[in-house]
């Protein structure tokens, strides 16, 4: 019997539409080895204890929800948890659900071998955004806080035509808290 496999989560949402195409849970993962600056979640930069959960509790809770369109994984870095949620974006996959993850490593360095588990989730993944965030390079982008970042569509699964309607911006309000998603808007001070 192999031993569960553990994710440290900084933060979820059991549903969110900024975060990728429909409806989706989203999962932040705690640590990160990049300190980009003007990182919109600052919190999930250190490699510190958060909210550890097996892939199998974040699965149980993610099919009591049917209706979703996938999962998408943000951070932190998710590929510092490659392993795990390799193993979790498989079953996703497996029920016919698509897979969406934020990386500030470069594709090229996903293929590599470098990052322990980096392949195989790949194998398990249908829209990767690449890349660092940079502050300088900030722009309104479907799914980007900065122009550097790129759109890699490794399954065809998950197309262009799909990245219509994503708001820039949600808010989620319920008697025990307020949560905000998504991407910061630039103002054009020059109007």
């Amino acid at each position: 019997m192999t031993a569960p496999k553990l994710l440290n989560v900084a933060s979820w949402l059991p549903r969110s539409r900024a975060n990728g195409p429909k409806t989706r849970m989203v999962l932040w993962l705690q640590g990160c080895p990049f300190r980009c600056s003007g990182c919109q979640n600052p919190d999930y930069l250190e490699f510190q204890m958060n909210r550890i959960v097996t892939v199998e509790q974040v699965w149980e809770v993610f099919q009591q929800m049917p209706d979703l369109a996938g999962m998408s994984f943000s951070g932190g870095e998710p590929f510092a948890q490659a392993v795990a949620l390799a193993e979790l974006a498989s079953r996703v996959q497996a029920a016919g659900k698509t897979v969406l993850c934020w990386s500030g490593y470069r594709l090229e360095q996903l293929r590599s071998s470098q990052i322990p588990g980096a392949k195989d989730f790949l194998e398990h993944i249908d829209l990767l955004i690449d890349g660092l965030f940079v502050e300088l390079q900030a722009e309104n982008l479907v799914l980007r806080g900065s122009k550097n970042q790129q759109l890699h569509f490794l399954t065809g699964r998950i197309t262009e035509e799909d990245l219509v309607d994503i708001p820039r911006q949600e808010w989620m309000v319920t008697p025990e808290m307020v949560t905000y998603t998504g991407f910061p808007i630039e103002v054009d001070s020059k109007k």
